[in-house]
């Protein structure tokens, strides 16, 4: 498939993020299809972001508020999880800057990329802290790593007070596939770390059918906890 027709996604990353968050669901959704049906760009506010491990990861684009302009070239929103620890980036309970401003206005926006699928936004573990905080959860089921349940429960209830809107119910999962938005964005969230790999599977299956799931979990060696998560009607 030419680099033109293949399906765009955007990945973030942000200092202290989790090397597993972010290449476990990058290598799955590269390897899809033989890598020929999936593009992945890498979007960071630094040239070079670290992770909580030391890793470090180039970006492809600048993740600025002119990002803003393009997202409606991507087919899928990544968000991986990372420390959430004290003065870490995802103790922060800030609504305004970049990257969650870019959050925002995925979740926002309207209508398929290529008017066959439903955008997707996926969160990865503690990812799920960025997108509570922010109230797309809000009145959806979610969830996130075991050890992050309290924290997420406290963002989406003060997200919920804030918007004037229902609260999010937290729930555990390898993963939470919440349905479609109101504006026809598809929100799931993964439970901890490795489960992000099961999301992505489940976004390849929705993507691409079961088949193809299979044979990129099998490309990758990975036992697909396909039945382990939660997929609720849209």
């Amino acid at each position: 498939m030419a680099e033109s027709t293949k399906k765009k996604v955007l990945l973030l990353l942000y200092p202290g993020f989790n090397i597993l968050d972010y290449a476990g669901p990058y290598e799955i959704l590269q390897k899809t299809g033989e890598g020929n049906v999936l593009e992945v760009k890498v979007a960071a506010e630094s040239e070079i972001t670290t992770s909580t491990e030391g890793a470090h990861v180039k970006r492809d684009v600048a993740l600025d508020d002119a990002l803003i302009a393009k997202l409606h070239e991507f087919e899928m929103l990544v968000v991986p999880g990372g420390d959430s620890g004290p003065g870490t980036y995802l103790d922060s309970k800030s609504i305004d800057d970049p990257l969650r401003r870019v959050i925002t206005a995925y979740a926002g926006l309207s209508s398929a990329c290529s008017g066959e699928s439903p955008r997707i936004l996926l969160s990865i573990c503690t990812g799920s802290l960025l997108l509570g905080v922010l109230g797309v959860f809000n009145g959806r089921y979610c969830t996130s790593h075991w050890g992050a349940y309290d924290k997420l429960k406290e963002r989406v209830a003060e997200a919920a007070v804030r918007t004037e809107q229902t609260p999010a119910t937290v729930i555990p999962a390898r993963f939470v596939d919440s349905g479609l938005n109101g504006n026809g964005v598809r929100i799931i969230s993964s439970g901890g770390i490795s489960c992000g790999m099961d999301a992505s599977l489940h976004v390849v299956r929705l993507l691409f059918g079961e088949q193809e799931a299979i044979n990129t979990a099998g490309l990758l060696d990975y036992a697909w906890h396909k039945t382990d998560g939660v997929v609720f009607d849209s």
